[in-house]
């Protein structure tokens, strides 16, 4: 069952690994120097090293159903790696990576009864609400709503210290970040202009 991992782990080894200038040993042997954190969906077509077909050491990774940050609580898995990434490891760009046809946001506006997940996406609520006041139709619905998660993690992640801090002091950016997985483009959030906009070819 596993097998398609396993030829997976041979061609990233053959790759990587075994020759002088190989990527992989030297990553070892210096260290790791990532120019990016990057929060994305755990959903399995939007992997951000797949899309941005990143080699290794590029980008500190944390996933989150709906790519959802919730507001800050000390000792999380992400205000542990935020401050690790920001302050131990000099990261200066920080990107919410959500997408179209994510299943979070779908159970979100579908009211999924599921204690467990409901108990992590109704962080989101307010996107919703907010995606609500744009149109009562489903599908605008569920549009407007996976923005206005990637909106509200943007937002909630001032509220974590470590981001704080380098936002008063210039040295690190939020970009808010969406991936069309049907036109399979990359939009971006213009902020004066409060529009995403496509920023690939």
């Amino acid at each position: 069952m596993t097998d398609n991992l396993i030829r997976g782990f041979e061609e990233f080894k053959n790759h990587y690994y075994g020759e002088d200038n190989s990527l992989m040993p030297k990553l070892v042997d210096e260290g790791q120097d990532p120019k990016y954190f990057i929060i994305s969906c755990i959903d399995s077509r939007s992997n951000p090293g797949t899309i941005f077909s990143t080699k290794p050491g590029v980008f500190f990774a944390h996933k989150a159903m709906g790519a959802i940050v919730r507001p800050y609580k000390q000792g999380t898995a992400l205000s542990a790696a935020l401050k690790f990434a920001i302050d131990y490891n000099n990261v200066k760009t920080i990107v919410i990576l959500g997408h179209t046809q994510c299943g979070a946001v779908k159970a979100l506006c579908d009211g999924l009864q599921d204690e467990e997940i409901q108990s992590f996406i109704e962080f989101a609520q307010k996107a919703l609400a907010k995606a609500k006041t744009y149109s009562d139709n489903e599908q605008d619905m569920l549009e407007h709503t996976e923005k206005e998660v990637v909106l509200q993690s943007a937002e909630n992640l001032k509220t974590y210290p470590s981001v704080k801090n380098a936002l008063d002091k210039g040295e690190v950016v939020i970009k808010p970040w969406l991936f069309d997985m049907a036109a399979g483009d990359l939009l971006e959030y213009d902020e004066e202009k409060q529009k995403f906009f496509v920023i690939s070819d």
